[in-house]
């Protein structure tokens, strides 16, 4: 038989009317909007019972389309108009791992029931969308009696709160030993969440994941914080994971998470700053704003954020550095750009796409560096399809944008690595080196700052310190595989091998192509120092054979294949690849020969390894005049198992490469290399 519904619950300053649906706060009505409306009935009409999320989302929404964001979200509104403070909730608490509970104050009665509503079995009252209060039911026991033992338990409540609140705080504030020091001292860290587009049509994706990156830099600016990379973070993006899990998995302790709302030239941004552990929302803030003021909204969610973790944040001097753009649609076109790279959309017609949206942003603003670095990466990329005398026409035109950021912003991070590359190109590999290292130092340890130090420290044999650095980016971008890639290249150069079968290993949970870490693995079980035998050889060769192109698609990867048990047999084969281009692959990718060297390495001949290390070096462009791209230079170093860098031949190819000059006019040597009496040097 249907029950009467509660009609309203009062107390405080806040009125909760079910029937006419409306909250009201100190004699004023609150706008809430719908689906938060009905969240809060909910809750409230069923005070002390804690509802999972999946409830709440089942009855409210149906569960169709929703993730558990749009729930966060609400929450967040919610406690924003009820005036709750998420550190120290009074009403509306989280219950880690299950969901939420609304308590009543101590002094609150329960809701008031008045006849002529009606509510059906499932409490939900009939023809409304909105969940009813259900009723409680009158029984033996006095009102008074269920007042005092509802009073009871949410005291409890709230001493328990309390307790725990007060406990951290002791913690906080008790002496430090001298072993906990460093723990104690630990920047604070943090990841931003791709913020979500909820414009009606659906189409602002590029703008909510470029307010979130563009937040991101900003907050990873600060040297006293630790701020988790875009790739880690945008890892995340359009799935359903708890926030805990996501916290749990990139090791932070704080998460910033958001929503974008445009309609027209009206923006309205949404943030919520979220403690990790327990999934606790510290505070949420909305940015109703203009589009023209996107600038001003991303300063003040950042400046926010760090307010929120006591750290101080330049911003404007942070933005400067970055050659951006103060112009709306410059930006806008920006960001279009931008998320066509990060969707990796290399094909030809997105490659047009990014040359248009460019060359659209600099004629907006033509003092922004950003946009005519884009310009000249967009006229290469287009080069290289094309062919031909057009192509050519391109490239000359990228080498003219390159020299006008040089001239319009000489001391951006951008015209810096620009002058590092040129300089390296012209053989001047210690200035190149050092203007490279003071773009790293000058500001986050993102890719595009920090991979053509890196590089050029690699090609001089500085391995350890290439780990090192390559480590430091890890811990921003925990969850980016070609980090894990590199850091198996590097480990492997340094012979740590144990370590790189452990970042292998921890590689395979991440998503993106395993070719390389597979590949590397391949040559290291070859050469006998990977756990294993020969069945896990095979395994891998038949996962690197369904690899397209190059080395892995040639006639002599299959053949060997057949006689991975066989060294001679291997070697052969390897012999073969260097009278028959065909057959190795090199005529369709010089770099294969590359693998060539690898596979005489792995299997201990550094004769043939030196031999095919030289096939290498000698197809690119350079190499002889000491001005090879410093990319190329990596094959000296990933062949470690045979002796060859022992190798008089491998001596050679250091002199003729350069990098024995480097050695000798800046005392700095690779790993394992040094000088042998006045003029003469060995590497082991």
């Amino acid at each position: 038989m249907p029950q009467p519904a509660p009609d309203h619950l009062a107390f405080d300053d806040l009125v909760i009317d079910f029937a006419g649906r409306r909250l009201s706060r100190a004699g004023r009505e609150q706008a809430l909007e719908p689906k938060a409306f009905a969240v809060l009935a909910l809750l409230a009409g069923s005070p002390g019972r804690v509802f999972t999320r999946d409830e709440i989302l089942d009855t409210v929404w149906g569960h169709r389309h929703v993730t558990q964001s749009v729930l966060n979200r609400i929450m967040s509104l919610l406690r924003q108009t009820l005036g709750e403070d998420a550190l120290h909730p009074r009403l509306l608490h989280t219950v880690y791992g299950i969901g939420y509970r609304f308590d009543l104050p101590v002094s609150t009665s329960l809701p008031v029931a008045t006849m002529g509503t009606e509510v059906d079995a499932t409490g939900v009252e009939a023809g409304a969308a909105t969940p009813a209060a259900p009723v409680v039911a009158a029984g033996p026991e006095p009102v008074r009696s269920r007042r005092l033992w509802l009073a009871a338990i949410v005291a409890v409540a709230l001493l328990a709160v309390a307790a725990a609140w007060w406990s951290r705080q002791a913690d906080r504030a008790a002496p430090v030993a001298a072993s906990d020091a460093p723990a104690a001292a630990a920047r604070p860290s943090l990841a931003v969440l791709p913020f979500a587009d909820l414009s009606r049509a659906h189409d602002q994706e590029y703008l909510a994941d470029g307010l979130a990156e563009e937040i991101l830099d900003q907050l990873a600016q600060s040297q006293a914080l630790r701020v988790v990379g875009r790739t880690s973070s945008f890892s995340f993006k359009g799935r359903n994971e708890d926030l805990r899990a996501i916290g749990r998995k990139l090791g932070v302790a704080y998460l910033l998470e958001g929503s974008v709302r445009r309609d027209g030239d009206d923006l309205r941004v949404t943030a919520q700053f979220v403690r990790a552990d327990d999934g606790t929302h510290l505070w949420s803030k909305t940015y109703a704003r203009e589009l023209r003021d996107v600038f001003a909204v991303q300063e003040e969610i950042s400046r926010d954020v760090a307010q929120a973790l006591s750290v101080k944040l330049d911003v404007a001097t942070f933005n400067r550095e970055q050659g951006g753009t103060t112009n709306v649609e410059a930006y806008e076109r920006f960001l279009r750009w931008r998320s066509i790279v990060m969707r990796e959309q290399f094909d030809v017609e997105h490659d047009r796409e990014r040359l248009r949206l460019a060359r659209e942003m600099v004629a907006l603003d033509p003092q922004c560096v950003l946009c005519w670095d884009a310009l000249a990466v967009s006229l290469n990329a287009v080069a290289q399809e094309v062919g031909g005398i057009q192509a050519g026409q391109l490239r000359t035109e990228a080498s003219q944008v390159r020299e006008r950021i040089a001239r319009i912003a000489p001391d951006s991070w951008v015209a810096r690595r620009d002058r590092s590359n040129a300089l390296w190109r012209e053989g001047r590999r210690g200035e190149a080196i050092a203007l490279a290292k003071q773009i790293v130092d000058s500001g986050p340890l993102t890719k595009e700052r920090v991979w053509d130090y890196s590089y050029m420290i690699f090609a001089m044999g500085r391995l350890e310190e290439t780990i090192a650095l390559v480590e430091q980016v890890r811990a921003r971008e925990p969850l980016a595989l070609f980090l894990s890639r590199d850091l198996q290249y590097c480990y492997t150069a340094a012979r740590r091998y144990e370590d790189a079968e452990a970042e292998y290993r921890r590689g395979r949970e991440l998503e993106g192509s395993q070719a390389e870490p597979d590949s590397v693995a391949f040559f290291r079980q070859l050469a006998g120092e990977r756990p294993g035998g020969l069945q896990e050889l095979r395994e891998l060769h038949g996962k690197l054979l369904q690899r397209r192109g190059g080395f892995f698609r040639s006639p002599l990867f299959r053949d060997l294949g057949a006689v991975l048990d066989e060294r001679e047999a291997m070697l052969a084969l390897v012999r073969k690849a260097l009278t028959d281009d065909a057959y190795g692959g090199a005529a369709a990718d010089p770099w294969t020969a590359e693998h060539w060297s690898m596979v005489a390495d792995a299997l201990g001949d550094a004769d043939l390894a030196a031999t095919a290390l030289r096939r290498t070096l000698e197809a690119h462009e350079g190499f002889r005049e000491g001005t090879m791209h410093q990319n190329f230079y990596t094959s000296l170093w990933i062949s470690p198992y045979s002796g060859l860098r022992g190798h008089p031949d491998f001596k050679k190819l250091l002199i003729e490469a350069g990098v024995a000059d480097y050695w000798r006019q800046t005392g700095r040597w690779g790993d394992g290399c040094g000088p042998v009496g006045a003029g003469d040097f060995q590497c082991r």
